[in-house]
């Protein structure tokens, strides 16, 4: 299942005790619609609490003579209006919506001015930096590359080197648009690297001072983080899809 939702009042994807989740909610729903409630769905991307998708991709395994083209009418029905199923069809057995994934493609935006509506799913970070020096600061980031320096202190061990297919910034009405693809992201990844962009675009080389972050693989040179609001899971691809 293809899936979108507006994060705000999520506390992330994944199920967690006494908060409520996006794999929650679909569980519950998934669970009503096929009367059973041992119902598990696997989500492509964990996304934090208050971070968007448009793009999830979600799957579960069962024995049902439903077609797939039934399930998102029938789950939306039992959905609270912040979470819609979009599309869904049959994969081969084995398949997993996070294991079975090749690359991701998340957006992050940022506001040019503070604006009461769009702040819901996007950052105003106070003055926003040419957009020439911000896709400056995205230069360096394309290939494989070790992104320590970008990966949050303290998140669980993982491979710190991964394959950036797209890092580019452009202009959106409401002012800027990251746009990053990759084989796999650290955690965080995307936000700090967004902080960082923000941090080297004043300085007289964005791109050599976001390329001497990336090669220090210190986390303490590197931007803040910034907050999850602005950031969306766009799209996930699997084996056989265009990618890039």
């Amino acid at each position: 299942m293809t899936v979108a939702y507006d994060g705000t009042g999520f506390h992330g994807w994944q199920r967690q005790p006494g908060h409520r989740t996006v794999q929650r909610e679909l569980e519950a729903a998934l669970g009503r619609v096929l009367e059973d409630d041992t119902v598990t769905v696997a989500g492509a991307g964990r996304t934090d609490a208050g971070v968007h998708a448009r793009g999830q991709v979600a799957s579960f395994s069962h024995a049902t003579t439903l077609p797939a083209r039934a399930f998102p009418p029938l789950v939306n029905r039992e959905l609270p209006r912040d979470v819609r199923v979009v599309a869904a069809d049959e994969r081969p057995e084995g398949f997993h919506a996070r294991h079975s994934a090749i690359a991701r493609r998340y957006e992050y935006r940022l506001l040019a001015h503070p604006d009461l509506l769009r702040e819901r799913h996007a950052w105003a970070p106070g003055r926003l930096p040419p957009l020439a020096a911000l896709q400056a600061s995205a230069e360096p980031l394309t290939g494989t590359r070790d992104f320590s320096a970008f990966q949050a202190v303290g998140s669980s061990p993982a491979d710190p080197v991964c394959h950036v297919l797209r890092a580019r910034w452009s202009a959106w009405e409401g002012g800027a648009a990251f746009d990053v693809m990759a084989d796999h992201f650290l955690y965080h990844m995307v936000r700090n690297l967004v902080g960082t962009a923000l941090a080297v675009a004043g300085t007289p080389d964005p791109g050599a001072a976001m390329r001497a972050v990336l090669d220090s693989r210190d986390r303490s040179r590197g931007g803040v983080t910034a907050p999850p609001e602005g950031l969306s899971l766009e799209q996930v691809c699997y084996a056989g899809e265009v990618v890039g």
